[in-house]
Formats: C-alpha cells, sequence, structure tokens
C-alpha cells in the first residue's frame, strides 16, 4: 500500500510541477499581458524547472504599456501563484479534504505546493540577490530587497504550517499513518534540493541553499515538541 501510494503521489507532483508553471506563465504573466493588448511571440515551461526558467517573450505593439501595466505583467506570475494556493489551501482545510479521496487531495496539495514555492521560493531567493521578476520590480522601486525577503519569508512559514496539516490529513486518507510525521519531515527535505537546483541555475552563492533546511527544521521542531508533549501526558496517566 505504501509503495503505491508513493509512485501515484510523486507521479501526481511532477504532473502539478509542470501546472504550477503554466500557473505562473499563462495565468499569471499572460493574463495582464493579453489584456493590455500585448501579443505573446514565445513561451516555454521547463521541465527543469527550478534548475531553468520558464519563460514567456512578449510584443507590448503600440501603444508601449504603461509603468503600472508593466508591474503587472511582470508582478502577475508571483500574484495569480500565490492567489491559487492560498484558494487551494484554504479548500483543502475545508470539509471539502473530507469528501475528496486521496487522489484528488493530493493533487490540489501538489499544486498548492509548488504555486507555493513558486512565489516564496522567488520573493526569498531575489530579496537575497535578485533576479528574474523580482529583479524588474526592485529596479522600478515597487519593491526593495528587504520586503521581498520578508514577504517571502512570512509566506513561506504560514503555508508551511498549513500544508504540514494538509499532507498529514492527505497521508491518514492514504493509510499512511504510521511514522506519518516523520514522513512530513522527509517531504520538507525537497525544499533544501529545489533551492539548490535554484541557485546552481542562477549562479548564485551556494551558501544561499542553506535557507532551504528552514522547513525541515521547523518540522523538526514540530515532531520534537509532539513527542515531548505526548511523553508528557502519558507519564501523567501513568502516575494518576
Amino acid at each position: 500500500m505504501v509503495f503505491k501510494f508513493l509512485m501515484v503521489f510523486l507521479s501526481l507532483g511532477f504532473i502539478a510541477k509542470i501546472l504550477g508553471e503554466v500557473v505562473h506563465e499563462l495565468m499569471g504573466h499572460s493574463l495582464f499581458l493579453l489584456a493590455f493588448g500585448g501579443k505573446i511571440t514565445g513561451i516555454k515551461i521547463s521541465l527543469l524547472w527550478p534548475y531553468e526558467a520558464s519563460y514567456i517573450k512578449f510584443d507590448p505593439q503600440p501603444p508601449a504599456f504603461l509603468p503600472w501595466q508593466m508591474v503587472l505583467v511582470y508582478s502577475g506570475g508571483i500574484l495569480v501563484c500565490l492567489m491559487v494556493s492560498f484558494i487551494l489551501q484554504v479548500i483543502l482545510l475545508s470539509s471539502f479534504s473530507k469528501r475528496a479521496n486521496w487522489v484528488v487531495s493530493s493533487t490540489l496539495f501538489w499544486l498548492a505546493f509548488w504555486t507555493f514555492v513558486n512565489t516564496a521560493g522567488y520573493l526569498v531567493l531575489g530579496g537575497i540577490k535578485p533576479f528574474g521578476d523580482v529583479a524588474y520590480l526592485i529596479s522600478t522601486g515597487v519593491m526593495t530587497q528587504e520586503l521581498a525577503f520578508i514577504l517571502g519569508l512570512l509566506i513561506f512559514l504560514a503555508s508551511l504550517f498549513s500544508l504540514s496539516i494538509i499532507l498529514r490529513n492527505v497521508l491518514s486518507k492514504a493509510g499512511v499513518k504510521e511514522d506519518a510525521r516523520w514522513s512530513i519531515v522527509l517531504f520538507w527535505l525537497i525544499v533544501p534540493l529545489l533551492t539548490l537546483l535554484t541557485v546552481v541555475g542562477l549562479g548564485q552563492p551556494l551558501l544561499i541553499a542553506l535557507l532551504g533546511f528552514i522547513p525541515v527544521l521547523v518540522a523538526c521542531a514540530g515532531l520534537l515538541l509532539h513527542n515531548v508533549i505526548l511523553s508528557r501526558r502519558k507519564n501523567g496517566e501513568t502516575h494518576a
């Protein structure tokens, strides 16, 4: 059962990863681009993201975009991904998750995860060393490096807890109840790997990749705290 779950779960994760890139590029950048009269001249959805970035190429067409329109075009990917992740997390934390089977819940979980990582990772790493959309927003004065980093970190920490709860529910539905909390810790090891791939792909200092261990440390701390509380409860019941 566990092997079957892992095969299906990881396959859904890869599919959702591609969908996350589609959300960023097509529902994010392209949505605003077309709304303002621009023309898409090229698009690439990279299967190797985050090592290799996805992108769209566009022609504003005359008249050129106004400054505020360009800001929305460049920030569209981040904004839409954040919105999609938030909506999916709310749905998965609602009564809907009780009715959906674990395959549906896993698919929505992965999409919520990838759109979350896309947003938070972009802001945190872009706040340290600006690149891509974040670099443009900083260059226009809409955002500062400090603000990008803080926003990314806050989004990261908030979704870390909600996504961990959702993952625990998914594991429970799939019948993976024993060592579920350790499974959550292992899951968050994906973030250091993603961070390392991003850093290498962008040619940034490798030390930045250490930031990817933050969710793993938080998950470990949560597990240890849970074990301590559980141990004290058992001791209290024994003495009683």
